[in-house]
């Protein structure tokens, strides 16, 4: 069994609202270990132990990062937490903005003692502005014990530190099947199962792409970025060694371009990757992030949620881990006061706190394991659907992968509406890729 999490926030009362947090902020993973080695390490290790309680000195510590994350969504699941266990240390969250940003922050010589985003955000900028520090040290020193972790997120931990450890995840996601069990009721037509896959899965959307009393409904919703990036065949979008596009290269991408082409087709031809689409009560189903329930107020719809489809190619395997990374720069000032936090908030009582209330838990250990959905919001829902399958290991990160992705992804409505064939469009996808990497390192 395996588990993975969560990128957004939940109050237990009342959902947070989508402004409060941009939930689905994510994309992509991929680790050379070449590029952070590369990059060099800054990292202070010490042999001396933790500092007891009573002897702590106040620190401000700053959290900052690009997620979009709210300082209300910040706080409710992580700044809250933190606070009420040191109480000696000011929790700083500094939220990014068009005013405010890494090089804004970088200029004015403010001290980001820890940079936190999705593995591939995190990846990139510590890359992109040299900041990256080989927490291996002050992990030791703490005591965190990295054998009781989620081994899919700690493998994207080292893969993207070239050796060391830049940053350690806290939380997780993954991928499950939302669906409308109204929508199924009314055509008669059996919910959705566990350990369905991706063809059965296809089958069932057609079912349901049609006009009934005048009503447009639809049969599947998805994120077409995770469907590729998340893949359980996990193939990277540039090779690390080479820096080349993998598009045609790897007869695998075939695969998974008829399977979103034949999804686009069940919404007439078009992406439907905003949960609100789903929320509207015409769609059947919808491929979302494990925590979308958390993010969405989705108290009016009659839902539950099946495991993720498996692909026939790779049996019983699941998505990759999509964690969030915490990273201790080499701008802190106090980095052993931010592992002390970062340590704290793997604990079996903090990870345990997060896995009842089906937020997806970094820590394996069986207490943490039981606990989960234990405190859900929504009662008598299926949330052991999340955990069902395991997941696979990421392929090597590059930095070129976000940009490379929007390539990627770009002509999927052409191919749903058969304006264009997968020949043509892997052609140009692998062009334009080639020629973005080529300009890339150009300017550098």
């Amino acid at each position: 069994m395996f588990f993975s999490s969560v990128h957004t926030v939940k109050r237990l009362i009342k959902p947070i609202s989508r402004k409060a947090l941009t939930p689905y902020r994510f994309l992509l993973d991929a680790g050379t270990m070449s590029i952070l080695a590369a990059c060099g390490f800054t990292g202070q290790e010490t042999s001396q132990q933790p500092v007891p309680s009573a002897m702590r000195e106040p620190v401000e510590l700053v959290f900052f990062s690009t997620s979009g994350w709210s300082e209300e969504a910040f706080n409710e699941r992580f700044g809250q937490t933190m606070r009420a266990k040191f109480p000696e240390y000011t929790i700083k969250y500094i939220q990014a903005s068009k005013e405010v940003t890494m090089e804004s922050l970088i200029t004015s010589k403010t001290a980001i003692d820890v940079y936190w985003d999705t593995h591939t955000a995190t990846f990139n900028n510590l890359d992109r502005f040299k900041i990256q520090s080989d927490m291996s040290g002050l992990i030791q020193k703490h005591n965190v014990n990295l054998a009781q972790l989620d081994p899919s997120s700690l493998h994207i931990a080292k893969s993207m530190s070239g050796g060391g450890i830049s940053a350690l995840p806290l939380v997780s996601n993954t991928e499950v099947l939302y669906y409308n069990k109204d929508v199924f009721d009314k055509f008669g037509v059996a919910f959705p199962k566990d350990g369905m896959t991706r063809d059965e899965l296809l089958d069932l959307a057609k079912r349901f792409n049609r006009t009934d009393g005048g009503i447009k409904y639809y049969g599947l919703g998805t994120y077409p970025s995770y469907a590729l990036a998340l893949s359980p065949f996990s193939i990277p979008y540039v090779d690390a060694k080479t820096d080349k596009p993998t598009i045609q290269t790897d007869p695998r991408w075939k695969t998974l371009y008829e399977h979103l082409v034949a999804a686009y087709q069940t919404t007439d031809n078009k992406k439907m990757s905003d949960p609100n689409q789903f929320l509207k009560g015409n769609m059947a189903m919808f491929l979302g992030l494990a925590n979308m329930f958390l993010n969405f107020d989705v108290s009016a719809m009659n839902w539950d949620i099946a495991s993720y489809p498996l692909y026939k190619e790779v049996p019983g395997v699941g998505q990759q881990a999509l964690p969030t990374m915490f990273a201790i720069t080499s701008l802190s000032k106090h980095p052993d006061q931010a592992m002390e936090v970062l340590s704290y908030m793997l604990s079996e009582e903090v990870q345990k706190s997060l896995s009842e209330r089906a937020i997806i838990p970094i820590l394996q250990t069986p207490a943490v394991i039981q606990a989960y959905g234990t405190k859900a919001p929504y009662p008598n829902k299926n949330y052991s659907a999340i955990l069902k399958n395991k997941f696979t290991n990421s392929p090597p990160m590059t930095v070129y992968d976000l940009r490379v992705q929007d390539l990627y992804l770009k002509p999927l409505e052409q191919l749903a509406q058969g304006t264009i064939d997968l020949n043509t469009a892997f052609r140009q996808i692998e062009e334009e890729s080639n020629q973005w990497i080529a300009q890339e390192k150009a300017s550098k």
